[in-house]
Formats: structure tokens, sequence, C-alpha cells
């Protein structure tokens, strides 16, 4: 499985977490499903609570709706590779 970036990687990974869940058990999955560090900052700077459907977790995250312009470094290497 590829690298899951941005908010539209986020969705993907969330779509296969069983809720509700902690904040922990979701940054477990989003590691396991091959998440970028850009994700696992975010999903790590949400409230530590039980979250009861994706939505949630989407709204709290400081993530880009769109992928370029992607806050981390290496989203930033990968954008300019693919140009």
């Amino acid at each position: 499985m590829g690298v899951k970036r941005g908010r539209d990687g986020l969705r993907k990974i969330l779509d296969g977490v069983d809720f509700p869940e902690t904040r922990d058990a979701v940054v477990a999955a989003a590691l396991d499903a091959g998440a970028d560090e850009e994700i696992m900052s975010a999903l790590r700077a949400i409230p530590d609570a039980e979250y009861y459907e994706a939505k949630e977790i989407l709204g709290a995250v400081p993530l880009p709706d769109r992928e370029p312009g992607s806050h981390t470094e290496t989203a930033r290497s990968q954008e300019r590779e693919q140009r």
C-alpha cells in the first residue's frame, strides 16, 4: 500500500477504522496504513478523546483539503518530483 497523504489520504485511512475509537487507536491505524508524517503529526495533535465517527476527526485535524501545498518537506519534495 502506498503512503497516505493529505486530507484524502486521511479519509481513506479512516474508512478502515471501526468507530468509536480513541485518538491513540486512530494514530496506530494511520501508522499501519502508511500515513505520512504530516497526517501522523496532525492526528497526534487532536484532543485525546473517544471519537464516534470519521467526520469528528476530519474536523479536528489541521490538514489542507488538497495535497498540493502540504506542510511537510517530504510532501513538497514529492510535489516537485511530479512536475
